[in-house]
C-alpha cells in the first residue's frame, strides 16, 4: 500500500515546487529586463541584430521549462499506471473538492487523514501571518514566491510523514494526556521564540536596505548632474538581481 501512488502525492507535489523555484526565479528575471532594459535581449553586430540567447536568465528559464515538461510526463505515466490498476481509487489532474492523498478508505485512515491535515492548519496558521509579514516590507519579490514554495513543501512533508508512519507500522492513536499538553506548550513557546528571532533579523535587514535605497535615491541624482556638466555620460545599472541601482560616468 505504501507504493500507491496517492500516498506518494506529496513527493510528488514537492518535486513539482522544486522545479518551480529556478522557473520562477527565470521568470522574474525575464520581466525586470523587459520593463526596465528590454534592449539587453538584443545583441548588435557589424553584419546585423541578433537575439541574446546567452542571458542566463534565458538559459535558466529553458532550462527549468525542459525538466518540468520531463516531470510531467514521468508523472502522467504513473498516473495513468496507478488508474489502470486501481479503477476503484482513480485519481484526476484537476479535483477541487478533495485531493488525491486525503485517504478514506476506512476509519483508520480517516483518522490519520484528520490528524495529518490537522497538522498541516497549524503550519498554515502559523506561516500565513509571517508570509504576510513579509508581503510589507522590501524584499524582492523572488523572495515572496520562494517562501510560499517553501510552505507547501513543508506541508506536503508534514502530510506524507503522517501517512508514513501509519503504513510503517509506527502511528499510535494514543488519547490527548496533560503530558502532551505539556510538550505541546514547550514546542509552541520554541516555534514562537524562533518566529520572533526571524522576524527581528528580517526587519534589521529591511531597515538596512532601506537606508540603501535611500542613499542611493538622494546620491544618484547629484552624480548624474555632475557627470552631464562635465560632458560625460551617466550610465545607470543592475548587476544582478539583488542588487541596488549602480552609476557610473562614462
Amino acid at each position: 500500500m505504501n507504493k500507491d501512488l496517492r500516498t506518494q502525492l506529496p513527493l510528488w507535489t514537492i518535486a513539482f515546487c522544486v522545479l518551480l523555484m529556478p522557473l520562477t526565479v527565470s521568470l522574474v528575471l525575464l520581466i525586470d529586463l523587459m520593463i526596465h532594459s528590454s534592449d539587453t535581449f538584443f545583441v548588435v553586430t557589424e553584419t546585423g541584430t541578433s537575439f541574446n540567447w546567452g542571458l542566463m536568465s534565458i538559459q535558466l528559464f529553458m532550462v527549468s521549462i525542459l525538466l518540468i515538461i520531463s516531470f510531467y510526463l514521468v508523472f502522467y505515466l504513473r498516473y495513468r499506471k496507478h488508474n489502470r490498476e486501481n479503477p476503484r481509487e482513480r485519481l484526476y489532474f484537476f479535483i477541487f473538492y478533495k485531493p488525491g492523498e486525503i485517504l478514506e478508505d476506512d476509519e483508520m485512515l480517516q483518522q490519520v487523514s484528520k490528524n495529518a491535515t490537522k497538522k498541516v492548519y497549524i503550519l498554515f496558521a502559523n506561516a500565513l501571518p509571517v508570509l504576510a509579514f513579509l508581503m510589507i516590507i522590501p524584499l524582492h519579490r523572488s523572495i515572496i514566491i520562494m517562501a510560499i514554495l517553501l510552505v507547501i513543501i513543508f506541508q506536503n512533508l508534514l502530510f506524507y510523514n503522517e501517512i508514513n508512519k501509519y503504513y510503517s507500522g509506527n502511528y499510535t492513536f494514543n488519547n490527548k494526556s496533560k503530558k502532551t499538553d505539556y510538550e505541546l506548550s514547550k514546542a509552541n513557546k520554541r516555534v514562537v521564540r524562533g518566529m520572533a528571532i526571524v522576524c527581528f533579523i528580517i526587519a534589521a535587514l529591511s531597515v538596512g536596505r532601506l537606508a540603501q535605497i535611500h542613499y542611493h535615491a538622494q546620491s544618484i541624482p547629484s552624480q548624474m548632474e555632475a557627470c552631464m556638466n562635465e560632458g560625460g555620460t551617466a550610465v545607470i545599472e543592475r548587476n544582478s538581481l539583488w542588487s541596488l541601482t549602480e552609476f557610473t560616468c562614462k
